[in-house]
């Protein structure tokens, strides 16, 4: 056997006692009985078991990565772009054969590992995850989808919750398939992106301008300063003429001055509804706020939770998951109640939504656990975002269904 032939052979025999036991669980020793080997030989080739073990999750990356990209053959426009990609993902759950189970095993453990984000698969797990900013990045240049809206954090809001849809299929209960969940999941997905066709009255098309011009401006002034920013940069961006701005605002003095005048409005109103008011879409958002800061006041609970039990294949098989997320229950609450009141989508499935809504908590909190680069400030505005995201995917006034989705077009 030439060295070629025998590093495959190493590899192969690698890959099924992986699908058999697991990366955690995985041995030189059997793999190298596994292939016929001695332990030293395997050595020869690989650094160490974890080098070996990525090798055999990079492998699998850029098999999915070509097989991804012929499903995308034929198909034009975001929209279908994101659904598929979003089809192909689910698939992984409901393929029983090893061929394709392992590679959702392997997304899920090798990520618990350090050393995987200086393996050379994790770049193939970018060139993955990039397919779906790109889709996005598209959606956006074409105006299907918001202009405002930040790739990164729905990346990781999308792949939380496919993620979350994964891990449901490795508990001790039977395997669930996913794919019946195909059509809430993109219904969630589009609500939040997809731009809608304005069809209000003139004062609300009057109320949507200035709200884009003060968000313009704060985004230009924030940018540059006040001092270099013009009036017509703002209007570019607000996607409005130089002279409406004039319409609103005196000079750019006001304008400037009517930043902190539309945000105070906001928060008062925000306040108030939390103090008094009994708004099932103020207790989500409040919600969500008080999650993410109890998990992060706690940051070492919060590194040995992502990095050592959220993705451990024990422990997600042993029960104890669940009942780590019975204080979800209260979220369960929450959604039943703005489904009754009619703020929130009757349509809504509660588990989805759930599903996205701790997925897109772990991957945010492991990219900012992992980045040395994230401020608190720059926590803050993303937390934000996601809030106002997930309000949006459930809000009965934002609602798409995927029938209106088939045939859609922006107006602009």
């Amino acid at each position: 056997m030439n060295n070629s032939n025998k590093k495959e052979t190493i590899i192969q025999s690698a890959r099924e006692v992986i699908i058999k036991k697991g990366l955690r669980d995985s041995r030189i020793s059997e793999i190298a009985k596994k292939a016929d080997v001695a332990d030293s030989i395997i050595y020869h080739y690989f650094k160490n078991r974890e080098d070996l073990i990525f090798c055999v999750v990079d492998r699998e990356l850029k098999a999915m990565n070509r097989k991804l990209h012929y499903h995308f053959k034929g198909i034009v426009g975001p929209i279908s772009k994101l659904g598929k990609m979003i089809w192909f993902h689910l698939s992984l759950n409901d393929t029983h054969t090893k061929d394709v189970r392992i590679i959702k095993n392997l997304l899920i453990e090798s990520r618990a590992y350090d050393s995987f984000y200086m393996h050379a698969a994790y770049q193939s797990l970018r060139e993955y995850t990039k397919n779906l900013t790109d889709i996005l990045i598209q959606g956006i240049q074409e105006h299907f989808f918001h202009e405002d809206l930040n790739v990164y954090i729905l990346r990781d809001m999308f792949f939380g919750l496919l993620d979350e849809e994964s891990i449901s299929c490795l508990g001790p209960m039977e395997p669930r398939k996913t794919l019946p969940d195909f059509d809430t999941i993109m219904a969630l997905i589009l609500n939040m992106i997809v731009k809608r066709v304005n069809t209000s009255n003139h004062s609300d098309n009057k109320k949507n301008k200035a709200e884009r011009i003060i968000l313009a401006a704060k985004t230009i002034f924030a940018e540059k300063g006040f001092y270099k920013a013009t009036v017509a940069e703002i209007a570019k961006r607000a996607g409005v003429s130089e002279g409406t701005i004039y319409e609103y605002y005196k000079n750019k003095n006001d304008l400037l001055f009517s930043i902190p005048k539309e945000y105070v409005a906001t928060q008062d109103a925000l306040f108030k509804n939390v103090i008094e008011g009994e708004d099932p879409l103020i207790k989500l958002k409040s919600f969500i706020y008080y999650y993410f800061f109890f998990f992060l006041s706690d940051g070492k609970f919060l590194t040995v939770y992502l990095r050592d039990i959220k993705l451990n294949r024990k422990y997600l098989s042993s029960g104890l998951y669940n009942e780590f997320l019975e204080h979800i229950s209260y979220l369960n609450d929450i959604l039943d109640e703005g489904k009754e009141k009619g703020f929130f989508h009757s349509k809504i499935n509660n588990r989805i939504f759930i599903n996205l809504f701790i997925g897109t908590f772990s991957h945010l909190a492991t990219r900012w656990l992992n980045s040395k680069k994230v401020t608190a400030i720059d926590m803050m505005e993303e937390l934000s975002q996601v809030i106002n995201l997930l309000g949006l995917a459930v809000n009965t006034k934002h609602a798409f269904s995927l029938e209106q989705i088939v045939n859609y077009s922006p107006r602009l």
